[in-house]
C-alpha cells in the first residue's frame, strides 16, 4: 500500500513561451498524490504497473498505458517499489487556451471541443490509436521542438483522438474537484485511508468518523466527490488489487479474494464479474495473453 499526500491543486510549472509542459518522470515507483489542475494531461506509462485513479474510476495499469485526463479531474497513479524495476512516464500538460481563444469558436473545432469535454471523465487510448499516439509522444520527447511545432503537434494529436473510436471513458461521471479547502482535505484523508486499508475489514462508519461526518452526511459527501457510493468505490479498489494479484502471481482464486479484502468468495466472484465482465479465472487467462490490463 502507498500513502497519499494531502489533496491539492497541483501548480504545473510552465514556460510562458511554450504551449506544452513536458515531463519525463522516472522514479523507483509511482507515488503521485491525488491531485487536480486546470491543465489537461496526456500520460504514457513507459514502464510500471499499479493502480490508476481518475475521477470515480480505479483500474490496473501496465507498460503502454496511455490516458488523457481532463481539466480539474482528480487523478493519480500508484505502484509498489520493486528492486531493479524503476518506473517511467512521459507526461504532456496543456491548457485549452494553448491553441488561442478564437480557435474554439471555429465550427471545424467542434470535434476537439467535444473531445476535451469528454476528457473530464478521463479517456484511455487503445487499439490502433494507441500505437500511433505512442509513436507521436516518443518522437515529441526525442528532440526539442519550437513553440509553433508544439502547437502543430498538439492539434494533430487532438484531431487524431477526436476522429477515433479508440478512446474509452474511464469514469462514469465528470471529475468533481473539491469545492473548498476543507472538503479537499477531508476527501484526501478519506481516499488515503481507504487506499491504505482497503484489503482489511473497513466500514463506512469508520471512514465517516475520520471525515468528521454523520453517516448521512458522509454518504452525500462521498457520492459528490467520488461519483459513487462508498461500498461501490471500495469494491472497485479491491477488484483492482485482485487484478494485479491475478496477473502477477499464481495464487488460488480464494486466496486472491482474501488478500484483496473480500471475506466471501461468492461476493468476490460477483463483484469481479460485474466490474470486469469475466470471472477471475477468465481474467487471469486473458491478462496473461494481453500486456495491458483491461479497464473496467
Amino acid at each position: 500500500m502507498h500513502s497519499l499526500k494531502l489533496a491539492r491543486r497541483e501548480l504545473v510549472p510552465t514556460d510562458p513561451n511554450a504551449p506544452l509542459t513536458l515531463r519525463d518522470a522516472r522514479a523507483s515507483h509511482f507515488t503521485y498524490p491525488w491531485h487536480y489542475h486546470p491543465e489537461l494531461e496526456l500520460t504514457l506509462i513507459v514502464s510500471g504497473r499499479g493502480l490508476r485513479y481518475a475521477g470515480d474510476s480505479i483500474n490496473a495499469f501496465e507498460d503502454g498505458d496511455l490516458c488523457l485526463i481532463g481539466a480539474n479531474t482528480p487523478h493519480c497513479w500508484l505502484s509498489k517499489s520493486v528492486p531493479g524495476e524503476p518506473v517511467r512516464a512521459l507526461v504532456v500538460q496543456f491548457l485549452p487556451e494553448a491553441l488561442g481563444a478564437d480557435f474554439w469558436q471555429l465550427g471545424s473545432a467542434k470535434p476537439i471541443v467535444d473531445l476535451l469535454h469528454q476528457a473530464g471523465r478521463g479517456l484511455r487510448i487503445r487499439g490502433a490509436l494507441l500505437t500511433r499516439m505512442t509513436e507521436q509522444m516518443t518522437h515529441l520527447f526525442a528532440q526539442p521542438r519550437r513553440s509553433i511545432e508544439q502547437l502543430a503537434w498538439l492539434l494533430t494529436i487532438l484531431a487524431m483522438m477526436a476522429d477515433s473510436p479508440d478512446c474509452e471513458p474511464l469514469s462514469l461521471t465528470r471529475g468533481q474537484m473539491p469545492d473548498s479547502p476543507n472538503h479537499a482535505l477531508a476527501a484526501q484523508r478519506v481516499l488515503a485511508h481507504i487506499h491504505e486499508n482497503a484489503c482489511r475489514s473497513l466500514t463506512q462508519r469508520e471512514v465517516a468518523d475520520l471525515a468528521g461526518l454523520s453517516a448521512a452526511g458522509f454518504s452525500r459527501f462521498f457520492s459528490r466527490h467520488f461519483g459513487k457510493p462508498f461500498v461501490s468505490y471500495l469494491a472497485e479498489i479491491r477488484v483492482g488489487h485482485a487484478c494485479r494479484l491475478l496477473m502477477q502471481h499464481n495464487l488460488g482464486i480464494a486466496q486472491v479474494a482474501a488478500e484483496a479484502g473480500f471475506n466471501n468468495l461468492a461476493n468476490f466472484n460477483r463483484r469481479f464479474r460485474d466490474l470486469k465482465g469475466v470471472t477471475p479465472s477468465e481474467y487471469r487467462r486473458m491478462a496473461r495473453w494481453q500486456p495491458v490490463c483491461s479497464a473496467g
